[in-house]
């Protein structure tokens, strides 16, 4: 028996050719260029700027741009984006802020949207939806100082070892424009930035930093607060208490509150001169409790879990050296 065969014509397999489906004439294809950017100013800025890209960039063209959660407290100077023809970015809308409430560290958010979030073109690139995070501080840098060993009293190593910790200098703090920075014949903006973590008290970074002024003979040590910056004509605040430290306190009744610092004071416990160097001993005392936000109450810390919260807080020392390099070893 001779099988059968089935023949195949080619026809069946002609090639077709699909086009691509066009944009829409009047797409612009406005879009930010990322979902989420940082902004970080200086102390003393008052504004940032922000622009807009399209697909379409043959025509003039405005568009429309808003605030998804208004809150007052950041306003733009204008409510559209202008695009000139030809040109794929737009003109940049300038956001300014409430300067009366603004906390140095602290990031504030600004939610956009274009073209009702819908993108109107199918080839545009980037987000019709942006988040801008916006945080005022100095530029720190760690290189000009030596790592130093701080001694904790509630870490207890108050007369011990220590833990080892890095150092930061503000390298934009008073500048002077014709002096390098930082400038070492001026006052200097110190800092062991989240305190408890740094010296392993805690797991997580918190808003414990101990930041503070030192003239320039690095004497007289004063904390960075509000009244410092006002008299230096810069509107932020700087919160110096019920600073969270990362840590908690838990309590009977499964009650589990943050542990919160309030730095107390600073002064020079010691200073030495080396050839490059000028070594300060700087001294620290706070105050560590449990914090209970909703009913303002602080809280005795304690070693066990299960204990009843009483009202008070506890006060603590810390010191540690910093190595100050001298201008003319620079």
């Amino acid at each position: 028996m001779t099988p059968a065969v089935m023949m195949v014509g080619c026809s069946d397999y002609e090639d077709t050719e699909v086009a691509s489906p066009e944009a829409d004439a009047d797409a612009i294809g406005a879009y930010f260029e990322s979902s989420a950017v940082s902004e970080q100013l200086s102390p003393g800025q008052t504004s940032f700027k922000i622009v807009l890209n399209r697909a379409s960039f043959s025509e003039a063209v405005n568009v429309p741009v808003k605030a998804t959660d208004p809150d007052n407290f950041f306003s733009l100077s204008d409510n559209q984006f202008v695009f000139d023809a030809e040109k794929q970015v737009s003109s940049p809308i300038t956001v300014t802020f409430n300067q009366s409430v603004v906390e140095l560290q602290k990031t504030y958010s600004l939610k956009l949207q274009v073209a009702d979030g819908v993108k109107d073109h199918l080839y545009g690139a980037g987000y019709t939806d942006a988040t801008y995070s916006m945080v005022i501080d100095y530029a720190w840098k760690s290189d000009s100082l030596a790592s130093t060993m701080v001694k904790d009293e509630y870490a207890g190593t108050f007369d011990k070892e220590g833990a080892l910790a890095a150092v930061e200098i503000a390298k934009d703090f008073e500048v002077d424009e014709e002096k390098p920075s930082p400038d070492y014949t001026k006052n200097s903006l110190v800092r062991i930035s989240s305190f408890f973590a740094t010296i392993g008290k805690s797991k997580a970074a918190g808003e414990d930093h101990i930041q503070f002024v030192v003239d320039k003979d690095h004497k007289n040590p004063q904390f960075l607060t509000t009244d410092y910056l006002a008299n230096n004509e810069i509107s932020l605040k700087v919160n110096t208490t019920k600073l969270a430290t990362g840590m908690t306190q838990k309590f009977a009744e499964e009650k589990e509150y943050p542990i919160c610092m309030d730095l107390v004071g600073i002064n020079v416990e010691a200073a030495t001169a080396e050839a490059k160097t000028d070594n300060v001993t700087y001294q620290v005392t706070y105050e560590l409790y449990a914090f209970d936000e909703k009913a303002d109450k602080k809280y005795l810390l304690s070693t066990e879990d299960d204990t009843v919260p009483v009202e008070g807080n506890t006060q603590y020392k810390a010191k540690f050296e910093v190595k100050f390099v001298k201008a003319s070893a620079e």
